[in-house]
């Protein structure tokens, strides 16, 4: 069973869970309902040798990634960053230097996205050769008309994502995934720009292929690629633009006129949504000159 089919597994069980969840798992975030009031939680985890190698990365560097990580799930929802706590596991033997050098980048690196640390857990592996393991959970709230899901895709939205996308994971330790700004901002401005014509988003962590696949398959559509209008990182091609990972862009769907820009950070129109008639269809289809490419499975996967 690879990680989306143990995905798939979890979320057949939404249906039985309490009244006051409103977003179940299956999106960025989850949303529970409190006193008439309604917050947004996600949590994510960093692991080395996963999604750093230590040996090559300043440890500063790897305790931003971990709060970033997981303030990019808040981007993917158009919400509002409100705090958060995080939970290191050390391997056994980790140097004092680096343990204080780790927490004091990841409370820096809160503080200064919004989302401040207000708590957390520490604990060290009993047993030699495991890996550093840091896991943050953040706290937000949504923006009206937000939050944005993944399951608000229609046929006839145009998809669009942000910034340039592969390449990301430099082999030597210095690539954009270790310092990525999360589009909290970028999505928030998207959000009042198109109200509710932004039918759908996700950051893109695993690849757009796999990522765009989410929105497709919770949305009951399939999503349709232009491979030439694909942005890529220089260096890349349209297929290291789908499958490489660790963007931390946005992808989303929207009616209507979108900027090509907000900010100084560039908004590609890449695609179109239509509708899916069978199960069977793939959920993402690149189109690159005459030829068409199934991409459900272009990206990152866990495997158990």
């Amino acid at each position: 069973m690879g990680e989306f089919d143990l995905l798939r597994h979890i979320y057949a069980s939404n249906s039985t869970m309490e009244g006051r969840i409103i977003i179940p798992p299956g999106d960025d975030m989850g949303m529970v309902s409190l006193a008439g009031s309604a917050v947004l939680a996600a949590v994510d985890q960093l692991i080395d040798g996963v999604h750093v190698r230590l040996e090559t990365t300043p440890i500063g560097l790897v305790g931003r990634k971990a709060v970033a990580r997981s303030v990019s799930d808040i981007a993917a929802m158009a919400a509002r960053p409100l705090a958060s706590l995080a939970s290191v596991a050390l391997p056994r033997g980790f140097e004092e230097r680096l343990a204080v050098e780790l927490f004091d980048a990841m409370r820096s690196a809160a503080a200064a996205l919004g989302c401040p640390l207000m708590g957390g857990d520490i604990a060290v592996h009993a047993v030699a050769g495991h890996p550093l393991t840091c896991s943050v959970t953040v706290l937000a709230e949504a923006v009206s008309p937000g939050p944005i899901r993944r399951d608000g895709a229609r046929a006839g939205d145009s998809v669009y994502v942000t910034g340039r996308l592969g390449g990301s994971c430099a082999s030597d330790g210095s690539g954009r995934h270790l310092s990525f700004p999360p589009r909290v901002q970028e999505s928030l401005e998207l959000l009042g720009a198109l109200g509710t014509r932004l039918h759908a988003m996700i950051d893109l962590s695993d690849g757009l292929g796999r990522d765009a696949s989410h929105i497709a398959e919770q949305s009951g559509v399939q999503i349709i690629l232009d491979a030439a209008s694909i942005p890529c990182s220089g260096g890349c091609d349209w297929r290291q633009a789908l499958r490489d990972g660790e963007d931390y862009e946005l992808c989303f769907t929207a009616t209507g006129p979108v900027p090509d820009h907000i900010g100084d950070v560039a908004i590609s129109a890449v695609g179109t949504v239509v509708s899916c008639t069978t199960a069977a269809e793939p959920r993402v289809l690149v189109r690159s000159g005459e030829s068409e490419v199934a991409a459900d499975e272009l990206g990152w996967q866990h495997e158990p």
